[in-house]
């Protein structure tokens, strides 16, 4: 897929951000991760919308939530750059993903998706059963982690 496909991607993702529909943005991010999964800002993005405070959130103010959007357009324009800077290199030995990566990640995608539905739905005991999958093809997920912590505050809240 080409850059434009990215780029419309991640501007869709923008705009969720900014409407506060993070588990939206978050779905964007990840299917643009599929196109470009070397990129590193789009990891880091990733993490950074996870982590956003929900307006329901005492740590959310207006002021923050626009320096937000600003540090957003800052990673969007980090990633095209990048995408264009390893295209250029592609030509001299970097190879592209395998089929077994992509699968790989569209599985963990479709986990992040169905958690997103249940956190939705409020049953929060299935959305961090969901999250725990992601777990079995990698440990280490940052964004996983983060998943949980939010999904374990809004139970919280949930029972107040």
């Amino acid at each position: 897929m080409n850059t434009d496909t990215l780029i419309t991607l991640l501007r869709e993702s923008q705009h969720e951000v900014h409407r506060h529909q993070y588990s939206h943005a978050l779905k964007l991010i990840r299917d643009a991760k599929i196109i470009d999964l070397h990129n590193l800002y789009l990891s880091a993005m990733e993490q950074f919308v996870a982590t956003l405070p929900y307006p329901s959130s005492a740590d959310f103010t207006a002021d923050k939530a626009a320096e937000n959007e600003q540090i957003l357009s800052l990673m969007i324009d980090r990633v095209v750059n990048d995408r264009e800077r390893r295209g250029a290199k592609r030509s001299e030995g970097m190879n592209a993903p395998d089929e077994r990566t992509l699968l790989l990640e569209k599985v963990k995608n479709q986990y992040f998706q169905r958690a997103d539905e249940f956190i939705e739905a409020k049953e929060f005991g299935r959305a961090m059963e969901e999250i725990q999958r992601v777990y079995f093809f990698d440990p280490q997920n940052f964004v996983a982690k983060e998943y949980q912590q939010k999904i374990g505050q809004l139970a919280d809240l949930n029972k107040k």
